[in-house]
């Protein structure tokens, strides 16, 4: 599957997308499924609130930025596709880090089957794990940590991972998606 950047690199993300409904919320930001202009392409939208007392990007958000260009390089784990920048209503800048859109999570998936009253097909459970295994090979292969402490956080690989910082072995990284 081929990576295409977003069309209008260089516009804002309030002129390159229109914004639908907020679908996640936690201590990195706020997500939202939107729509991209120029394509009609439905994304997520994370949206990251830089801090105002210090100048330029946060070396921690460059890093997760790195990371997650370098992990979109795998079928099992969610793309970042662009990131924007924009500004709020009071003016402060943000950037929103621009995702391929995943309508489904593994809670959601569960819960779907156990409203039929079904067991999930031993096939389908196979399929899944495999998934979810070359997703972990991938990141383990590039020394990125992960937790799972949630179900909503699987299925196309969106998940919460912890990225060993190369300078203090000690200290954990936290990068975390919905």
């Amino acid at each position: 599957m081929e990576n295409k950047e977003t069309v209008g690199l260089g516009s804002s993300a309030k002129q390159a997308f229109e914004k639908l409904e907020k679908v996640g919320e936690g201590s990195y930001g706020k997500v939202y499924r939107a729509r991209e202009r120029a394509t009609g392409r439905i994304v997520a939208l994370k949206k990251t609130k830089l801090p105002q007392d210090k100048e330029g990007v946060p070396p921690t958000t460059l890093r997760e930025i790195s990371l997650l260009r370098m992990l979109s390089r795998d079928s099992h784990i969610v793309k970042l596709m662009d990131v924007k920048q924009g500004l709020n209503r009071e003016g402060k800048t943000i950037l929103y880090l621009v995702f391929e859109y995943m309508d489904m999570d593994l809670y959601k998936f569960i819960r779907n089957f156990r409203k039929t009253g079904k067991n999930i097909p031993p096939i389908t459970v196979k399929n899944l794990l495999y998934q979810l295994c070359k997703g972990v090979a991938f990141c383990h292969g590039h020394g990125v940590l992960h937790r799972y402490n949630d179900s909503r956080k699987l299925i196309g690989l969106a998940w919460c991972v912890h990225v060993l910082e190369s300078f203090r072995k000690s200290s954990l990284q936290y990068l975390c998606y919905v």
